[in-house]
């Protein structure tokens, strides 16, 4: 018989060895793990020789009930700890699953995956199937930075150990070079909180649950260890100091291989490192650590995973009544009579308008922290402190108030925060501003010299000349160097036009604005832009004639905002508070807030870090009622040349100031 076969073409070839190789990996990564298993135990049969299983037999049953129990007991804690470690990956990811059930499922999954081993595909198995309202995607992401920051906070606490209680010596070094490398990617997490791949974004753990999660992961392994210790038999005289850098390492070596139960790499490696200890003894020992630590705890995640409504909570969503009645809204809704105009500053810096209860803050979402602006907007200011700490740790952040006022700052402390005074605000009343007197003899100077220049200032038409102003913010950079961002204004043409801007002219050049936010009840200096060459006073005169038109207007309080108020302060902003001061303002000291010292700490080098290096901001776009969601051509263009960014005459905790 003669068998016929047709030449496959250039597309069928490729397709078949895509498929060849597509089928090789998928085979090698399955095989690669038991292959690692089966070398480690013919190595070590090889080199130091098993015990037969009658020695294992008389090893394990000499061992003490107490060793038993107390084993058991550690074992329950360290899985405890992996359970709250599970609460800390949900808030990461925002799933809203970070409850009681969440901590069940992330302990069922470990258990599963570290003794079935391909812990990538058996954990997300475990957590999708005993989480609901998890989807397979959500249990992936889980399960992947569970896996990854478990192995960079164990590299951390290792180093620790070896470098304090190093098993052999020279091993210090090596601990050394692991916390050192863990400080430094912390550090590159923190200045840079997200990392793009392509199309993929990942955001890094913020330094709060960097925290919570080094805690957790150090209960977890030292627990396990305990209990590995707790289970040596009479003939292996270890200290507990020595046995738990070893664990250390061999869990490291036993997660890396991927191995089903990390089955040989662990075994070998606790050996390697003791080579003084009876190693049938402590392949006994070992035996009676898997016993506990790895085949009760996953036999009773099969149990969970066969009957996933075992055990399960009548809600796997958390419950925090301190959050009770939080609503979030775009910062478009922001009420147009609130007691602080400059909160319009969440308009152009990604904030958001906060409800929890009938409270309402403007809030900053950060990678580290959540910064509520100023005071409350609305409600009763004693009932937003627990709320608002409890909204931040549901992001794994930390909670402050910015710039807020000394009676917010009082119940602040009232409620158990710390208080930290950071800076002044310059207030000056419109309604009875007077240019008479000593106290603004510098003042009428600046005015002279102004108006000597020929120098013309007036209030904004509806129409800005926003090329004429672009051109100027751009000769201030120049001059001034990047602007810092964030926590004030910006150039943008959509924000400006919300604000009441003023314009110096002289001999038909523009040569400076400052714009202000404005509410009925106040106006806030916000944007100052003045050409290199303008004539002496030209600021002051902007404010001058910002102020008469607040009092025209019967404003019955105008901000020239805040000057640094700390240990540097003087050497910030040596000219900001000699500008304001000639206007002769009351000074009212603003604080920041937070629920505690390290939380404080957190606040202010994220507020730094945000100064410095601000995110993109999207424009605000000006529509009217009957084109609601639509930009025009003309909006467009002016986007494009001016893109957006973040713009500040003087933030309050730069360490730096412009020159």
């Amino acid at each position: 018989m003669t068998i016929h076969t047709l030449p496959l073409s250039g597309a069928g070839r490729g397709r078949l060895w895509t498929s060849l190789k597509d089928g090789f990996g998928a085979g090698f990564r399955w095989a690669a793990p038991v292959a690692m298993t089966v070398l480690c135990l013919w190595t070590f049969e090889a080199k130091l020789g098993l015990p037969s299983l009658a020695e294992l037999g008389h090893t394990l049953a000499a061992l003490p009930a107490w060793g038993w129990l107390g084993a058991s007991i550690t074992t329950a804690i360290s899985f405890w700890a992996l359970g709250r470690y599970d609460s800390v990956a949900h808030r990461h990811l925002q799933t809203g699953l970070d409850g009681a059930a969440a901590r069940r499922a992330g302990m069922a999954a470990i258990a599963f995956s570290q003794t079935a081993g391909f812990g990538l595909i058996t954990g997300t198995y475990a957590r999708w199937r005993l989480l609901p309202g998890l989807t397979a995607l959500q249990a992936a992401k889980i399960t992947a930075l569970v896996g990854f920051t478990f192995m960079a906070t164990l590299a951390a606490i290792a180093g620790v150990a070896l470098v304090l209680f190093p098993p052999i010596q020279g091993f210090g070094w090596i601990g050394g070079l692991l916390l050192a490398g863990f400080i430094c990617a912390v550090a590159a997490s923190f200045w840079f909180p997200s990392l793009r791949i392509g199309k993929l974004r990942l955001r890094w753990p913020s330094l709060i649950a960097l925290t919570a999660m080094m805690g957790w992961t150090l209960i977890d392994v030292v627990a396990a260890g305990t209990a590995l210790w707790m289970l040596l038999p009479d003939t292996v005289q270890i200290a507990w100091s020595m046995l738990v850098p070893v664990y250390l390492i061999a869990l490291g070596a036993a997660i890396l291989s991927s191995a089903p139960g990390g089955a040989g790499p662990l075994e070998l490696t606790v050996c390697a490192l003791l080579p003084s200890a009876d190693t049938g003894a402590l392949l006994g020992a070992l035996v009676a650590f898997r016993l506990v630590y790895y085949v009760l705890p996953a036999a009773l995640a099969c149990g969970m995973l066969f009957l996933p409504g075992m055990g399960r909570a009548k809600s796997s969503a958390p419950t925090d009544a301190d959050l009770l009645g939080a609503r979030r809204t775009p910062a478009a809704d922001l009420p147009a009579t609130r007691a602080c105009a400059e909160t319009a500053i969440i308009r152009q810096n990604g904030g958001h308008v906060q409800a929890l209860g009938f409270n309402q803050l403007a809030v900053l979402d950060s990678p580290q922290c959540t910064v509520a602006f100023f005071d409350p907007l609305s409600g009763h200011t004693l009932e937003v402190f627990a709320p608002l700490a409890a909204y931040a740790r549901q992001r794994n952040g930390s909670a402050c108030f910015y710039k807020c006022g000394a009676r917010t700052g009082t119940l602040a402390r009232k409620a158990g925060w710390r208080i930290l005074r950071i800076a002044q605000e310059a207030v000056v009343r419109p309604t009875t501003f007077s240019d008479s007197g000593s106290s603004h003899r510098q003042l009428r100077r600046k005015l002279r010299h102004a108006e000597k220049a020929g120098l013309k200032v007036m209030q904004a038409p509806a129409s800005l000349p926003i090329d004429q102003m672009g051109a100027i913010d751009a000769a201030w950079q120049s001059t001034h160097g990047h602007a810092h961002g964030t926590t004030m204004g910006r150039f943008e043409p959509g924000y400006l036009a919300e604000q009441r801007v003023f314009l110096a002219w002289k001999d038909g050049r523009l040569e400076g604005f400052v714009s202000l936010h404005a509410t009925p009840g106040e106006w806030c200096l916000d944007l100052i832009r003045i050409v290199p060459d303008a004539p002496d006073g030209t600021g002051h005169a902007l404010v001058r004639t910002a102020i008469a038109a607040a009092a025209l207007e019967n404003v019955p309080r105008l901000s020239l905002a805040a000057v640094p108020d700390h240990r540097w302060a003087k050497h910030t902003d040596p000219g900001l508070r000699r500008f304001k001061s000639c206007f002769a303002p009351r000074w009212e000291p603003r604080y920041l807030a937070s629920p505690s010292w390290p939380q404080m700490a957190v606040s202010l080098i994220e507020l730094l870090r945000l100064v410095h290096r601000p995110g993109p901001v999207q424009p605000v776009l000006q529509t009217s009622s009957d084109d609601a969601g639509q930009t025009s051509d003309a909006e467009k263009n002016l986007f494009d040349r001016y893109p957006a960014h973040n713009e500040l005459e003087q933030n309050e905790i730069a360490l730096r100031a412009a020159p």
